[in-house]
């Protein structure tokens, strides 16, 4: 079934599960998986070779689509072993923690290109050669179906529909070449009936959620009788509903504060991530030295949980866990995670700046408080620049606290939201716009990460803190944490001051000892939206970063990571086709070297054959019957006995060779003894003749031997005329 008629439909359904992978990505990875699908039907359609080139195909265009060119040297390429398999385990990581879909990461691309490789080359190669194309169609039905229940069926249906309409084409089209055409192939109609109606009904199946969908998947174990991880980036959704119960810290404390654990700086459009680090300076001073504060120490205790990060009232100035280190966010981490009964004292610095100073901060940020902490997706929904506007135009804010306060206000009473821990955003890359939208109800995640990244569409620099809330006082002065307590709020960045707690979800607030001076105004207190208050010192209007509701943060980023990834995709194919062409060039050029038919050519041929085989069977190696010692016959047979095969034909033919050299009237029999060698040598498995086709040794050899012929017959020359020069010195 080699005709185009049958392989168009098959290609283009191809490419449709090919892509149909990207939906596990919230974008950028289609180049990637369209590039493997592309390179998969170049391997399904190899013929005898296929199944030789897909491994390496797909291993060489996964390495080099995702980190491009490979090193020349071996330490480059322990290297390179070593961070692929670092990315393997953090995305393995990713895909348990987070919903579908994920952020573009390299450890996913390296695992799923291979796997769409060797789905779609398979199915390829089932037409092509087997000639099933049902199967084909079923095995690429099933991928897409699949990949629709994991998906919740978002984005998947333009790929869908090409493969439906390639899959029926194919059927029909391979069964016109059997005879069915007639009748309009009705088995083929039937197969694809049902193998439409499969990837239809299975995201409706009542197993697919619990067995497939990654969002189930409890990561930290929260409410199960283990321990809880309490990290930065787990998911706090986890600890409301499934472990709100769970103990997880006893703290005792002179005064009820938000326990902070540590801080997220970066949105890629999906999820937070922290991207600050030991040393990292110039982030802005977490509390300014012209700021009052309030000395309180804390003694915690860790129940049902496991962390290494210390939690504490804000700012943590010390700690006595050992080896303790200090963060540039001003979090605490400790170089052996804490488990269960581990217990440690902090001694925090509570900020007491007063609304005075928070208004007269001004907008001079340092230049990397503006890199990092107005970060923004450029991909961001629409539906947050218009927020931000209608805040700008309702509340008329004049001051950085003006905005935070007035962000804060539309989010807690006036802009109509709803706390509700059971709200269920399946697509996390669509969670912020429909939060914003029409369905304005959800827990502390999505009121936490509107109000930050509201505060950067209006050139405010923010970030989201993970912690806890007080807790229920059990003693006075000691408060139980449970999973019900885990929170997340927002600290904005004042010049001069440093960062200042938020907290936007609806019925939560910071307490009092932590905002003395600066308390939060009441919801129908408009004071402090005043047209009174001072105008903004130092705006820089010139600069973008001060406004990036009107220039996005990150643009020419965002370009040179498309473009590198066009790139890297381009290198990938092209290293893969130039494979495909080496490993391919190999037996048509040796094919080409018996062409002539020469009794030499000949002898060539069947030596060279054997000695390819050698390395794929028993046998002993080549190297003895390279020594030029040997007469024809002795190095034929040593090779045939070598490849474990019958050694009649190839004496029969080394005779007739000899004769052709040294006889003066050669026999006209060697092509007919050299067919009967063949036909020996066909005996042997496919598998090894296919390998022993594409060793390039043989070639090697005789390249190697023609130069050495050629150095020694130059040298004699060269050595003839220094002779000769000596000759005509002496004469002269």
């Amino acid at each position: 079934m080699g005709g185009w008629k049958v392989r168009l439909p098959l290609y283009a359904a191809g490419l449709a599960t090919g892509g149909a992978f990207g939906v596990l990505f919230t974008g950028g990875a289609m180049p990637y998986l369209l590039g493997a699908a592309l390179v998969a039907l170049l391997v399904g359609s190899a013929g005898t070779y296929r199944f030789l080139l897909l491994f390496p195909a797909a291993a060489l265009y996964a390495l080099v689509a995702v980190y491009g060119m490979p090193p020349l040297s071996l330490s480059g390429w322990r290297r390179l072993f070593e961070r692929v398999g670092q990315d393997v385990y953090e995305g393995v990581a990713v895909a348990s923690a987070a919903p579908v879909p994920y952020d573009l990461h390299p450890g996913l691309l390296v695992v799923l290109i291979p796997i769409v490789v060797i789905v779609v080359t398979f199915a390829t190669s089932a037409t092509i050669y087997e000639e099933s194309p049902v199967v084909s169609v079923a095995v690429l039905g099933m991928t897409i179906g699949t990949l629709s229940t994991i998906s919740f069926e978002v984005g998947i249906g333009p790929f869908f529909a090409l493969f439906l309409v390639s899959g029926v084409a194919l059927l029909l089209f391979a069964g016109d070449r059997t005879g069915w055409g007639e009748r309009l192939a009705p088995a083929a109609v039937v197969a694809s009936a049902l193998v439409a109606g499969f990837v239809l009904v299975l995201p409706e199946a009542p197993f697919a959620e619990e067995a497939i969908r990654p969002a189930q998947i409890d990561w930290t174990r929260i409410g199960t009788g283990g321990t809880s991880r309490l990290a930065v980036q787990a998911d706090v959704g986890d600890y409301l509903t499934r472990g709100r119960e769970a103990e997880l810290m006893r703290i005792r404390s002179p005064e009820p504060m938000l326990w902070r654990g540590g801080t997220l700086d970066h949105f890629d459009g999906v999820r937070w991530s922290s991207t600050v680090d030991r040393g990292e300076d110039e982030l802005g001073e977490e509390v300014s030295d012209s700021v009052p504060t309030r000395k309180v120490i804390q003694e915690v205790k860790v129940l049902q949980a496991e962390t290494s990060l210390l939690f504490g009232g804000y700012q943590i100035s010390n700690a006595s866990v050992p080896y303790a280190m200090e963060r540039s966010d001003g979090s605490w981490t400790s170089a052996h995670p804490l488990t269960e009964d581990s217990s440690y004292r902090v001694l925090s610095q509570i900020p007491q700046p007063s609304v005075a100073q928070l208004e007269t901060a001004g907008v001079v940020y340092p230049a990397l408080v503006r890199e990092k902490f107005l970060q923004l997706p450029e991909d961001r929904p629409e539906v947050l620049a218009e927020t931000a506007r209608e805040i700008q135009d309702d509340y008329a804010p004049r001051t950085p606290y003006d905005t935070a306060r007035a962000i804060e206000r539309y989010l807690i009473s006036d802009g109509g939201f709803t706390y509700n821990i059971g709200a269920d955003y399946t697509r996390a890359d669509k969670a912020i716009e429909e939060f914003l939208g029409d369905e304005r109800e959800g827990f502390c995640t999505q009121f936490a990460t509107s109000m930050a990244l509201l505060s950067r569409e209006l050139g405010v620099p923010s970030r989201v803190v993970y912690g806890a809330t007080t807790g229920r006082e059990k003693e006075p002065g000691e408060y139980v944490v449970t999973g019900y307590n885990m929170h997340t709020w927002v600290e904005v960045y004042f010049p001069g001051v440093g960062w200042y707690p938020f907290d936007p979800t609806p019925g939560f607030s910071v307490p009092s000892v932590m905002e003395e001076n600066a308390p939060r105004p009441e919801m129908n207190d408009l004071s402090y939206v005043s047209s009174e208050a001072p105008a903004l010192k130092g705006r820089q209007t010139e600069d973008p970063a001060s406004n990036p509701v009107e220039t996005p943060i990150g643009e020419g980023f965002a370009a040179s990571e498309e473009t590198s990834a066009w790139d890297r995709y381009a290198y990938a194919l092209l290293s893969v086709l130039l494979l495909i062409l080496f490993l391919a060039a190999v037996p048509l050029v040796k094919r080409a070297l018996v062409a002539r038919g020469r009794p030499k050519d000949l002898y060539r041929d069947l030596t060279g054959r054997l000695r390819d085989v050698l390395p794929f069977t028993s046998g002993a190696g080549s190297k003895v019957a390279d020594s030029p010692a040997l007469t024809p016959t002795e190095r034929l047979l040593l090779l045939a006995g070598a490849a474990g095969i019958e050694e009649g034909p190839f004496r029969e033919f080394a005779w007739t060779y000899s004769e052709s050299l040294y006889a003066p009237d050669p026999p006209s029999n060697t092509t007919r003894a050299y067919r009967k060698a063949l036909l020996e040598y066909e005996k042997l498995p496919r598998w090894k003749r296919i390998l022993g086709a594409t060793n390039p040794t043989s070639l090697l050899l005789r390249a190697q031997r023609r130069l050495a012929a050629y150095s020694g017959r130059f040298g004699k020359a060269l050595r003839a005329k220094i002779r000769a020069l000596k000759r005509f010195r002496v004469g002269w």
